[in-house]
């Protein structure tokens, strides 16, 4: 058993050291890009089903509770890719046992985080609603689908980040790829062969989640795929190491963080003076954007482990090669990915509804709120490269930047100036600001070195 377990880890040193950078970022990455599609595309499916099964106000209701749902995942990510920045580095440096602890380690505060954010939910969930914009129209929906998600919170993750960290991208994919192609099949059998709305939706996200966190303690315990030889004695707290990881994890958390402070002030602004057409059509527009950020979500995730395990090996020169690839890639994707924007807004966002004045305003939302591609990819690879060397306080300001110290200033000032259009147009400027800021910092530390 060790022999093969000792083999991997050659392979994998070969893999992560000297294979060409842009090819082994295409590597790491494709599998990432699949992943994070196919969590899009389930995120596509079930509020097209939601709105076909229960109606446009079942849409708002789901659309209004999504800022929890980001709140979940930015826990699992916090830990995730804080784990997966500490595991890549210790196996660069040949340090097995430092990477199995904070695996087991992660494991054991994630479970125990998701069982007290479950209890807090479930305590104050009306009030937690409140706070999130809902309408007394959209109430019935938002609760019992908030109710059940929280509910299914001990499932939300799979740890993908940690197994690409060990070099195993594929299979980080297939527990992406194939929970949610069984989620889908639920939500359609669910919502229209049952006729559950939105009771169907949540309790096939929570199905599907549970299904990501069986292959994931499959891989782990019982594969023999995993590089790291977990013991029970790796779940006795290391608070310092423990520590690092969240160090390193929060960027991520303030990111999705920001997401979710975002969308509350989004539609605490639409409560007020655009009522259920405004925010409902911009749930629909978020899904939409959401979905077109899935190709910078899989080159970060790819990016990661390749920054990390050379960081740790002491490549600096494929850190720098890989950074400037990535970012490359981003670029084009971003604007390939707006121009089809400017063409096909109405018609993303009739496959969602047949209601012309959903359609016509979320169109014309979406025009405006996704040229934050052109800005947000190489951003976002600006950040993972902090996040993966290990380097939390600079890669903290850069996750602020985008969604809270760039977005709520812009957001505040252009909706003084023009009214609920300032809303939308501060999506775009805020990136470009985060995007101004990130490579101002990024040049001074590397001119320092």
């Amino acid at each position: 058993m060790r022999q093969n377990v000792s083999r991997d880890e050659a392979d994998k040193r070969q893999l992560m050291e000297e294979t060409p950078v842009g090819r082994l970022l295409w590597k790491m990455s494709g599998p990432s890009v699949i992943g994070v599609m196919a969590y899009n595309l389930y995120n596509i499916f079930d509020t097209v089903f939601v709105s076909r099964g229960a109606g446009t106000d079942a849409v708002g209701g789901v659309a209004v509770s999504f800022p929890l749902f980001i709140f979940l995942s930015a826990v699992s990510s916090t830990l995730g890719s804080g784990a997966a920045s500490v595991i890549s580095r210790a196996l660069g440096e040949e340090d097995q046992e430092k990477a199995a602890k904070t695996a087991a380690n992660t494991f054991g505060l994630f479970y125990a985080a998701a069982l007290l954010i479950t209890a807090a939910g479930l305590l104050w969930l009306d009030e937690l609603l409140h706070f999130m914009g809902v309408t007394d129209t959209l109430m019935p929906y938002a609760r019992i689908y908030t109710k059940i998600i929280l509910l299914g919170a001990v499932t939300s993750t799979g740890f993908s980040s940690i197994i690409r960290a060990e070099g195993s991208s594929r299979y980080a994919m297939y527990i992406w790829v194939i929970p949610m192609g069984a989620n889908i099949m639920l939500d359609c059998t669910l919502i229209f062969g049952f006729q559950m709305g939105v009771v169907g939706a949540a309790v096939g996200t929570v199905a599907g989640q549970g299904i990501s966190m069986a292959m994931s303690i499959y891989y782990f315990y019982f594969s023999g795929k995993s590089v790291l030889c977990i013991r029970l004695s790796h779940f006795i707290p290391d608070f310092r190491l423990l520590g690092e990881v969240i160090a390193i994890g929060i960027p991520s958390f303030l990111q999705l963080c920001g997401q979710s402070v975002a969308l509350i002030i989004v539609n605490q602004f639409l409560r007020r003076y655009g009522g259920d057409l405004a925010i409902t059509s911009y749930g629909i527009v978020n899904r939409i954007v959401v979905f077109f950020l899935f190709p910078v979500q899989g080159i970060a995730q790819g990016l990661q482990p390749v920054i990390g395990y050379n960081k740790g090996a002491g490549r600096e020169d494929r850190v720098r090669k890989a950074l400037r690839t990535a970012s490359v890639m981003t670029e084009i994707y971003g604007i390939a990915a707006y121009l089809l924007t400017i063409f096909l807004a109405e018609i993303f966002m009739w496959l969602f509804t047949p209601e012309l004045p959903v359609v016509h305003t979320g169109g014309h939302i979406l025009r405006i709120v996704n040229a934050s591609l052109l800005f947000s990819g190489i951003q976002s690879m600006q950040t993972t490269c902090f996040q993966a060397a290990g380097k939390p306080v600079m890669s903290l300001i850069l996750s602020l930047c985008g969604q809270v110290l760039c977005f709520v200033p812009a957001v505040a000032v252009l909706s003084g100036l023009y009214g609920m259009e300032g809303v939308w147009y501060a999506f775009p400027v805020s990136s470009l600001a985060a995007l101004v800021i990130s490579s101002i910092l990024l040049m001074l530390i590397t001119h320092r070195r």
